[in-house]
């Protein structure tokens, strides 16, 4: 079941931070089955971009591993926008979007 709040937090971060978010969005597995989920950033996480699955739904974490994109289950702290932790989240998941639209904010700085 999709996350109605994950989705509206990932839907601030646009106007917050800058970045392309598609929340939800219908992602197309290789087997041609769509799945639902409540975000999909295109320029973040790798070179097809990056999903946010809700925390709770292991069956939707479990079929999004057959797409190419990156993807993170996210924790419950996710169903608020939090400025830093969204920002130190898309640092973490790494820039692959076009070198002119990468937000000033981004420093690439990882987790770890």
């Amino acid at each position: 079941m999709l996350d109605e709040q994950i989705v509206a937090a990932w839907r601030e971060a646009v106007s917050r931070l800058g970045v392309r978010v598609m929340a939800p969005h219908s992602l197309e597995l290789p087997d041609g089955t769509v799945l639902v989920v409540e975000a999909f950033l295109p320029d973040f996480g790798g070179p097809h971009g990056a999903i946010a699955v809700a925390p709770d739904d292991k069956e939707r974490c479990d079929r999004v591993t057959q797409s190419h994109c990156f993807f993170s289950q996210l924790a419950a702290s996710y169903r608020h926008f939090n400025l830093d932790r969204f920002r130190d989240t898309l640092n973490d998941w790494q820039w692959f979007g076009p070198a002119a639209e990468r937000p000033d904010w981004y420093t690439g700085k990882p987790w770890t």
